[in-house]
């Protein structure tokens, strides 16, 4: 099902799972986008925007579908809309040596005095949902890292309902819907949409 470019891309990972997991995805992408158009998941052409955001090219770039892609390990996620920007983001929780580094890094104000106001063993899981939710919005928005992820605040931690807090311009143009449902196991997920009213549904 998939093209020479995505073959190729596969083909560049040094080790093998992560090849495998790359087909995968990509072939279970194009069948879910295949079924939303009625056509063979072979023939949906792809494109890369100028900030890597996927898209639909050719015969298909004028129907309005719009869709991301996000995997992390053995797990994958695939959000698709029509005429409304979508960005989704799955993440499974591991240790990382430099999370305190870029918590400093990348994180906003807010969300750094959040993190850090949190007992040692509650930070992870912080780190993975805040991590997502901002990549989830980032990738909606499709302007890939020239929207600085500290111009940004999510909203974080137990019992506190997931969303976007203060988004500055040019990305506060539009409104825009965060969810973050929680998944069994140490793995954190988020979906951002232009607009409101959309459904996430588990699938195998």
């Amino acid at each position: 099902m998939l093209s020479s470019a995505e073959l190729a891309r596969a083909a560049r990972f040094h080790a093998q799972q992560h090849c495998d997991r790359f087909i995968v995805a990509h072939g279970r992408l194009r069948q879910l986008l295949a079924a939303q158009l009625d056509v063979p998941a072979a023939g949906i052409e792809l494109a890369v925007g100028e900030h890597g955001k996927p898209r639909l090219d050719g015969a298909q770039a004028h129907l309005g579908l719009q869709f991301n892609l996000s995997h992390s390990g053995f797990l994958g996620l695939v959000g698709w809309s029509w005429r409304r920007a979508i960005g989704v983001d799955i993440e499974q929780w591991r240790a990382m040596h430099d999370e305190a580094a870029l918590v400093r890094r990348y994180f906003s104000p807010y969300e750094i005095a959040a993190y850090e106001a949190l007992p040692a063993a509650e930070r992870r899981q912080a780190f993975f949902e805040i991590w997502t939710r901002k990549e989830a919005f980032v990738k909606a928005v499709g302007r890939g890292l020239a929207l600085p992820l500290d111009s940004f605040d999510v909203a974080l931690g137990a019992g506190t309902a997931a969303r976007l807090l203060r988004v500055t311009e040019p990305a506060g143009g539009s409104g825009w819907t965060l969810a973050a449902p929680e998944l069994a196991g140490e793995v954190s997920l988020a979906v951002v949409l232009e607009g409101d009213a959309f459904h996430i549904q588990p699938q195998r």
